[in-house]
């Protein structure tokens, strides 16, 4: 291949380097810590069997030519720009540097603001940015002034196609068709107050939600912090091609994200569409890696703003995720997606929220009314439908303690008086159960993704309230490893009681445990809610609290994964330890209380 100049007139690269080390090249002049280049465009011998992809790579190897060995690298972009920003990421990271991170331009989020005249932004962005100019990390912004897909040689028709990866494929129409509404998540679910600060965490696909909502909390709330985290591809580039030491290095300005939105009671909303398969190729042991020093780092932030600010997770499909959930779709992405916003809108009981909220509330009541008289044993045994009798598939016993209660649908915040919904869809009644008290065997209902991998077919056996063996059909291993690397995930920590669920009635795997949860009655491996424990308020610190939680026999651990246990063939009955006197919770799929 041939690289010519066919331009020689000077283009700004805006290769903002703060304090590093300045991208030099032929002819370039710098002022003010801006490097600009000549203009160059990319002329092949046989410019048809050059893929779009590998002239990108060849500007990014161009533009990281004087990279540092660990040298970090921050890219600041129009979202149009991510398939270059993708492959300027993976480039960094083969070289050898050090974490690359992106802050990504939405010009729907940039017109909201400007139409509100918002300017105010979170204290720790500012931070992160002077901390890594005293690190020398090289800046890079593009903007159309100077386009990585021209500068990279792509003819307009190949520029369009790369654009058209990042725009939704989801005409407006069908988008209208999930009955979303901002004053019923922010009123009902999150229970927000006047100018409270929000943070979204979505996908790319739910732009059009996220716009909805951020012009509620602008015009109707005077909210003007909110911060928006789209999942991108980064993770990706850093799991497959950064060193070990990246992974090593978890960035300090998380943890100061976290301590102000605690200390600016920010409430959390997470647009959850389920599982993305985003990780494809990714090698689960690096995974489980960076997932376990990302706990541990913000373990105490974590669990401190959880327990006192106000958080929902609330699902919206994707047309990724709902391929699995609908296969006789899988061939039409978008009247999938269409009929599922129309399932979404009765699961996540859209409009009939209050009401739901009520119904669960009195159902909770009337666990804890059976807690209170000594029924805190629960005994599941599963069985055959057509005669009758038990299969032995599932004979399991777990109790919770004197201290523990049932909670569901809300969650109550005394520091600042919210009163919130942490997840919609939510059908349940749950409690946390004493760590060693689980005992027998259990055939999980439906399958389980443990890394962006289906376990499909487990049988989970328990000893003394541990986890002693893991079968499955498919992917035991990934199981197996994921509860050996996280420490307590050997042990249950959440109890909870579902039945008769709009759900369940779909017949459905929605492959997304917020949903497929809230569909049976189902048992979490790792942390316990705290919540769900009595006198954990009085403690004053994040170490008192852990110590009062030990003492209560209540699991301590860096991850929660939930797994499904119940369905019309499981019976539960409640059991009073002292008395033996029992009393049947759910059978054939309703409450019997």
């Amino acid at each position: 291949m041939q690289i010519t100049r066919i331009n020689s007139a000077k283009t700004e690269l805006l290769f903002n380097t703060g304090n590093s080390q300045q991208i030099r090249s032929k002819n370039t002049h710098n002022s003010n810590n801006i490097t600009v280049l000549p203009s160059y465009e990319v002329a092949f011998t046989a410019l048809a069997k050059i893929t779009p992809p590998t002239k990108m790579k060849m500007y990014a190897e161009k533009i990281l030519n004087n990279l540092h060995e660990n040298q970090k690298v921050h890219i600041t972009a129009d979202s149009k720009y991510l398939p270059f920003m993708n492959i300027l990421s993976e480039t960094a990271y083969k070289k050898g540097s050090g974490k690359v991170q992106y802050k990504i331009i939405e010009p729907e989020f940039e017109a909201l603001k400007s139409k509100y005249n918002i300017t105010e932004s979170f204290d720790f962005e500012q931070t992160e940015k002077e901390a890594l100019k005293k690190e020398n990390a090289i800046f890079l912004n593009f903007s159309d002034k100077n386009n990585p897909y021209k500068f990279s040689g792509l003819t307009p028709l190949e520029e369009a196609k790369e654009i058209e990866k990042v725009k939704s494929i989801i005409p407006q129409k069908v988008y209208d068709k999930f009955k979303i509404s901002p004053e019923e998540i922010f009123k009902e679910g999150l229970d927000l107050k006047k100018g409270q600060s929000v943070v979204i965490l979505a996908e790319r696909e739910h732009i059009p939600f996220i716009t909805k909502l951020m012009d509620y909390l602008y015009s109707k709330n005077n909210t003007k912090l909110i911060k928006v985290h789209i999942s991108e591809d980064e993770k990706v580039s850093m799991l497959k091609y950064a060193k070990n030491e990246v992974l090593d290095e978890f960035p300090t300005f998380a943890k100061l994200a976290n301590e102000e939105y605690l200390a600016k009671d920010t409430a959390y909303l997470n647009l959850n569409a389920g599982f993305q398969n985003s990780m494809e190729g990714v090698d689960t042991d690096r995974l489980n890696y960076l997932n376990k020093i990302r706990a541990k780092a913000l373990a105490e932030s974590s669990n401190a703003r959880f327990a006192e600010t106000p958080w929902l997770i609330y699902y919206v499909p994707t047309t990724k995720t709902c391929i699995s959930a609908y296969p006789e779709l899988k061939e039409n992405p978008i009247k999938a997606i269409e009929q599922a916003y129309i399932d979404a809108n009765k699961i996540n009981r859209i409009g009939a929220l209050k009401e739901h909220r009520e119904a669960l509330i009195h159902r909770t009541n009337k666990m804890n009314e059976l807690a209170k008289q000594g029924f805190r044993k629960y005994h599941y045994i599963s069985y055959d439908l057509k005669t009758g009798k038990p299969d032995g598939k599932t004979d399991f016993q777990i109790e919770i303690s004197p201290k523990s209660k049932f909670m569901g649908p809300l969650l109550e915040y005394k520091k600042n008086n919210h009163s919130t919904i942490p997840n919609i869809p939510t059908e349940e009644s749950f409690s946390a159960p004493v760590a060693n008290s689980a005992e027998g065997i259990i055939s999980v209902t439906k399958p389980l993704l443990v890394n962006n991998k289906l376990v499909k077919g487990i049988v989970l056996k328990f000893k003394n309230g541990k986890v002693v063996d893991v079968k499955a059909d498919e992917n035991a291993e990934i199981l197996r490893k994921y509860i050996q690397s996280n420490e307590n995930a050997n042990r249950l920590g959440e109890v909870a009681f579902v039945a008769d669920s709009p759900i369940a009635k779909t017949g459905r795997f929605f492959n997304t445990t917020l949903v497929d949860e809230n569909a049976t009655c189902h048992l979490a491996l790792g942390n316990a809610y705290s919540d769900c424990i009595e006198g954990i308020d009085n403690c004053k610190s994040f170490k008192e609290a852990q110590e009062y939680l030990k003492a209560l026999n209540i699991n301590s651990s860096p991850i929660h994964k939930d797994f499904m246990v119940g369905g019309n063939n499981v019976k539960i009955t409640a059991i009073n330890p002292e008395t033996g006197e029992t009393k049947t919770i759910i059978e054939n799929d309703k409450f019997q209380l």
